[in-house]
């Protein structure tokens, strides 16, 4: 809770270091916090995965034992052993087929673990819910849990990320975030991602924006503002469909009738003010969004390396809406 990193780096000794990798995955990794995350004025090069990554765990529902409870486990590997959950934190149930929020928000009474005597190394719990849970919420189909009481602002600004494999920020949380001022370069993959997974890494995001707004107010605030970004997409990677991708992951976005972010107005995701240089076309990928604004940005084409990328368009949106560009 509230963290701050100023001049923080990981980096190579100097310019005459002779390894190419600093770390082999995230630079620094925020799981389940809350409060602020301040990060400013750091250098991140060289690692193998993210100079940042923010987000919560989403539970998955395994099993409903009533209408007040239920069994719910840590789905991936790297994310178990810690505590997700206190009594009376924030809840809400999202569909992991389409990302869509299910039923309203809820309380935990009790949280114990189910497969172990404590909480270092469990990865099932034994939830109890305040209020009785809707009857769509089952074990037969997929159902995760995101915990909102566990989801921080971020402030990140005045940093240089540089020569790393993978991608350069990943964002997922539904709080305020402003990302500015920054060097993304030669970021391999995609500069900035926001994100949101209940089906492969179980990472939280937002939710999706037409229920938010009635229950917790704007789903997405996210400032995007006076960055540098050199030739990103060199390289391809899980999410990395241009230089920023807002890509959450849905299996069905066929069937999904809301929009996982977005907000209104300057609410919502606003890209603005910053300068693309690339040597590929897309600058802009976007799925599931309601409320995007992208303007005042420059865009300056290269020849440094050939163009490759499988997506030819400098903005490519799926099931958007309230779109400025």
């Amino acid at each position: 809770e509230n963290i701050t990193l100023d001049e923080f780096s990981v980096c190579l000794r100097g310019d005459k270091d002779p390894r190419y990798f600093t770390t082999q995955a995230d630079a620094t990794h925020f799981s389940s916090c809350r409060g602020k995350i301040d990060s400013r004025n750091g250098l991140y090069e060289g690692m193998m995965d993210d100079a940042i990554n923010v987000h919560g765990t989403y539970l998955k529902i395994k099993q409903r034992l009533d209408d007040h409870t239920v069994i719910a486990r840590y789905m991936h590997p790297q994310a178990y052993g810690f505590e997700w959950g206190v009594n009376g934190d924030e809840v809400q149930f999202v569909r992991s087929a389409t990302m869509e929020l299910t039923g309203g928000k809820n309380r935990v009474k009790e949280i114990l673990p189910n497969d172990k005597d404590t909480v270092k190394g469990a990865k099932e719990y034994r939830i109890t819910f305040a209020e009785p849970l809707d009857a769509e919420i089952t074990d037969k189909e997929g159902f995760g849990i995101e915990n909102l009481s566990w989801c921080p602002e971020v402030y990140f600004a005045d940093n240089v990320i540089r020569n790393n494999r993978a991608r350069g920020t990943l964002f997922s949380t539904p709080l305020k975030t402003v990302v500015e001022r920054n060097l993304f370069d030669h970021t391999s993959g995609t500069a900035i991602l926001l994100c949101g997974d209940c089906n492969g890494w179980f990472e939280t995001g937002a939710c999706p924006d037409g229920v938010v707004r009635r229950i917790t107010g704007a789903c997405r605030n996210v400032l995007i503002r006076n960055n540098r970004f050199i030739n990103a997409l060199t390289n391809m990677f899980q999410f990395t469909e241009a230089v920023i991708s807002i890509y959450p992951e849905i299996p069905d976005l066929e069937h999904q009738k809301k929009y996982f972010h977005g907000g209104k107005g300057e609410k919502g995701v606003v890209i603005e003010d910053n300068y693309f240089e690339t040597f590929d076309r897309p600058v802009l990928f976007a799925k599931s969004i309601d409320g995007l604004i992208f303007k005042n940005n420059v865009i300056r084409q290269n020849t440094d390396y050939p163009a490759f990328h499988h997506n030819k368009s400098r903005f490519r949106l799926l099931h958007t809406r309230n779109v400025k560009i």
